[in-house]
């Protein structure tokens, strides 16, 4: 069964959408939502971010939906970032 894919910028404190500190995806089944988070070791994991940001929970942080060009940009940006940080 295909899933449909979301791809969220994450926007902390003192970002913008043109600087996110993070990146979050919702994949939508016919189980239901899995919600995961690009991690430093560019591997995806459990996150509550987006559960909590519908909810209206999360204060800290804002997400913006964008596409998955963005997307993968972001996860080269993110790639380069954090091998340059160790």
């Amino acid at each position: 069964m295909a899933s449909d894919m979301r791809y969220y910028a994450i926007i902390g404190r003192g970002r913008s959408a043109a600087n996110p500190s993070g990146l979050a995806r919702r994949r939508s089944t016919g189980a239901g939502h899995i919600d995961e988070s690009l991690r430093r070791d560019m591997t995806w994991g459990h996150t509550g971010a987006i559960a909590e940001w519908d909810r209206g929970e999360e204060l800290t942080r804002d997400l913006v939906e964008i596409g998955e060009d963005e997307a993968e940009r972001l996860i080269e940006r993110f790639r380069a970032m954090w091998a340059e940080e160790g």
